[in-house]
């Protein structure tokens, strides 16, 4: 066999002729590494469900279930992939080329491309396993999803179970629910979806608590992983290494990968759906027939897997459902096997919230209502296009229309369309003097956050018309110029593509999901980001894609930048500082704010960011002297709703005793209680705040919990570089009998 040789940027590639082995072992393994992670926890994800469904989620049957499934999709989704992927720009040498060769210059993966990329995302690990968080005990969502997988791997199902048979049956002044915990019958039905507890649950399994708190920082590296090998794909391996490295610098990322947030694991699956979802578009046909179609239905499934981890996915992926639209009209194989892995994907995440989260869905039924009319109106939009593509005269006159003016206006104007909405959401704070919101316990959190930041109350401001200049304190303003250039001129190629009807390369067809999330997403969150606007806090809004998708472009724009300079300098240092600037301006921003850089005369160079502070330290020891205290055979009852709140479920699920927190305390109330437990043979047990609020009932109060500690910060008009501290106190005491807590 023989082989041709094209020219394409500054490097000589050498591309197979036809019958020849496609690729090279550095582009199978770059391939491979980085969609590894997402089918791993595709194949826990889709055994663990209906185990926990059918209430017996345990140990042993996950294995015998997890290690086939994961070996088969690894196998199915590795036999064979692309070596190399089509870039979407167009060089000197493509246009002389002959626009029906698929068969276009393709730059190779170099080893140090993959050997880089895998070491970011090592030292991401690393960094965030050193500094890891211990927020067991509630206080946000973190503790929630920790506390839930720790009850699931111990008990194997959902709801979690009042237990009020523990103290001598109902009684109305005693209560089971507390915050992001909510009553159901004689369950408790915890917040959120169950995705991140059911990965959490084997952690427990396998280490116990610690294991569950490096659970997410390992999570969190593979999704740079992943997020490498997404850029690559997209805008070339040489540019993965830089990709990752920006995303594993940013502080929401590094937030977020410390604590049991959900935001990592869903990027893993959407980082891993799209880069199969590419490779699926750019896979030839080889020794295995039909490979490309199983690609894009395991893309499929990645993707919608998504939503059992978080239900704003279905936001975030609704972008799929016009693209599989297109891709049915156009009438490619890979259409059907990628609509049914999706619809595989979202069946399980809203069996999960109906099933298992329908509390938490009733909470959010403002949201999602309008979440839901607008994915109806996109379905039913996407089948009425696909149908009209059905007839002959509907085509005939769809491409007599591609031929006038006007169209040829759109991809144009699709440029300055996103132009103009960064633009519009630059001046916004100058122009909204009132914010939409008017949810008077969000106006209330708030105020008291203002209160938090020596700031003046102004309880109807809600602070998301800076949701871009959230967007600019972590990743600057060189990244938000290049992502927005990019995106634009991507929209441009995009309409040029779709209205001509002619993608002979793929180089577009592969960036047209991706693009469409990015922009569905970032429009979407920062138009109204739902989350309490103190920073760290709502960063992790901008973690599943709206960060990654504005490095991207911003990626990808550099590339261009480097063409362009390369064409017309003629050399290839002129290319090599261009996209050394270009990498520098998306990096040195991103560290000055995450690290907080700065010079003293005495330390010199000083790093004192949120980059080197941990959060929660003490409270796994402080949890496991509480538990001690309150000993065996005990049926707890909390006095306050601050520690209801706090300790509930920690106490119910790690320290394995039944808990109820009384909703009126009064001395009659308190007798009851305590006479109900001791009626069926337990220990009371009263839990309190402070000292005073446990002395009138009995017993000699003892402090079984003193913990000063760190929390994030809670900044509102700032990014953070400090931490702020927390104290946790609890008092216990046990009434010897009834009628002494009558006394």
């Amino acid at each position: 066999m023989t082989t041709r040789v094209a020219e394409a940027d500054d490097d000589t590639v050498q591309i197979p002729a036809v019958g020849q082995p496609p690729g090279s072992w550095p582009g199978w393994l770059f391939g491979a590494v980085t969609v590894v992670p997402a089918m791993l926890a595709a194949a826990w994800l889709l055994p663990a469900l209906p185990l926990l469904l059918a209430g017996r989620l345990s140990a042993r049957p996950m294995v015998f279930m997890f290690a086939p499934l994961a070996a088969g999709l690894c196998y199915f989704a590795l036999r064979q992939l692309p070596a190399s992927w089509p870039a979407s720009r167009i060089n000197r040498a493509d246009r002389s080329a002959d626009s029906t060769n698929d068969q276009v210059a393709r730059r190779p993966v170099p080893w140090w491309a993959v050997a880089a990329t895998v070491a970011v995302a090592v030292a991401f690990t690393a960094w965030q396993l050193a500094e890891r968080t211990e927020q067991i005990i509630f206080l946000r969502d973190p503790a929630t999803y920790l506390q839930v997988g720790y009850w699931i791997a111990h008990h194997g199902y959902l709801p979690i179970p009042d237990s009020a048979a523990a103290f001598g049956g109902p009684r109305p002044s005693l209560g089971f629910a507390s915050l992001n915990y909510y009553p159901r019958g004689s369950s408790i039905v915890p917040q959120f979806m169950t995705g991140t507890p059911l990965v959490l649950a084997a952690a427990f399994w396998l280490g116990g608590v610690n294991a569950a708190l490096a659970a997410t920082p390992l999570i969190g590296g593979c999704a740079v992983l992943s997020f490498g090998g997404l850029a690559g794909r997209l805008a070339g391996p040489r540019w993965a290494p830089a990709a990752a490295a920006v995303l594993a610098l940013s502080l929401p990322e590094q937030y977020t990968s410390r604590g049991s947030f959900s935001e990592p694991l869903a990027q893993v699956l959407l980082f891993g759906g799209l880069c199969l979802l590419v490779d699926a578009l750019a896979v030839k046909p080889g020794d295995w027939a039909g490979q490309d179609k199983v690609l894009a239905g395991l893309a499929g499934i990645a993707l919608g897997l998504t939503v059992l981890v978080r239900i704003d996915a279905l936001s975030d992926i609704l972008p799929a459902v016009p693209f599989l639209g297109v891709l049915l009209a156009a009438r490619r194989r890979r259409a059907v096997p990628f609509g049914a892995g999706l619809v595989i994907g979202v069946g399980y995440g809203l069996a999960d919230g109906y099933l298992k989260s329908r509390p938490y869905l009733d909470l959010e039924a403002p949201s999602l209502r309008p979440l839901a009319l607008i994915v109806a109106v996109t379905v039913l939009a996407t089948l009425a296009g696909v149908a009209v593509t059905l007839s002959p005269r509907a085509r005939k006159t769809t491409q007599r229309l591609t031929r006038t003016r006007t169209v040829r206006w759109l991809p144009a104007a699709a440029a300055i369309v996103i132009v103009g909405v960064f633009a519009g959401f630059a001046v916004r704070p100058l122009v909204q003097t009132v914010a939409g919101e008017t949810d008077p316990t969000s106006i209330a959190y708030v105020a008291e956050l203002q209160k938090l930041a020596g700031l003046a109350v102004n309880g109807r401001r809600q602070y998301y018309e800076d949701s871009l200049y959230w967007v600019i304190w972590y990743i600057g303003v060189p990244a938000v110029l290049l992502g927005a250039f990019g995106l634009a001129v991507l929209a441009k190629r995009g309409t040029q593509a779709l209205t001509r009807w002619r993608d002979p390369d793929s180089a577009v067809r592969v960036w047209a999901l991706p693009f469409l999330i990015a922009v569905w997403v970032i429009v979407t969150v920062l138009w109204r980001p739902a989350v309490a606007p103190d920073q760290p806090w709502a960063s992790r809004r901008l973690v599943p894609f709206v960060l990654p998708g504005l490095i991207l472009a911003a990626v990808w724009a550099a590339t261009w930048l480097k063409d362009q300079a390369a064409q017309l300098g003629r050399a290839k240092i002129t290319s090599a500082i261009v996209a050394a600037c270009c990498v520098a301006s998306l990096l040195i921003p991103t560290a000055l704010t995450t690290l907080d850089l700065g010079v003293t005369k005495k330390d010199g160079l000083t790093a004192h960011g949120m980059a080197f502070r941990p959060i929660g330290a003490g409270e796994i020891t402080a949890v496991s002297g509480l538990c001690r205290a309150i000993g065996p055979d005990a049926s707890v009852v909390i006095l306050d709703s601050l520690t209801a709140d706090r300790f509930a479920q920690v106490i119910r699920g790690m320290c394995d005793t039944p808990t109820a927190v009384l909703g009126q305390v009064t001395s009659a109330t308190v007798a009851s209680a305590v006479s109900g437990i001791e009626s069926v043979g337990r220990r009371p047990v009263l839990l309190a705040q402070n000292q005073p609020e446990l002395t009138a009932y009995g017993g000699t109060p003892a402090e079984v919990v003193n913990l000063l500690t760190t929390q994030e910060a809670h900044n509102l008009t700032a990014p953070p570089t400090r931490t702020w501290f927390i104290h946790y106190t609890v008092w216990l005491s046990v009434p010897t009998t009834a009628s002494s807590g009558a006394a």
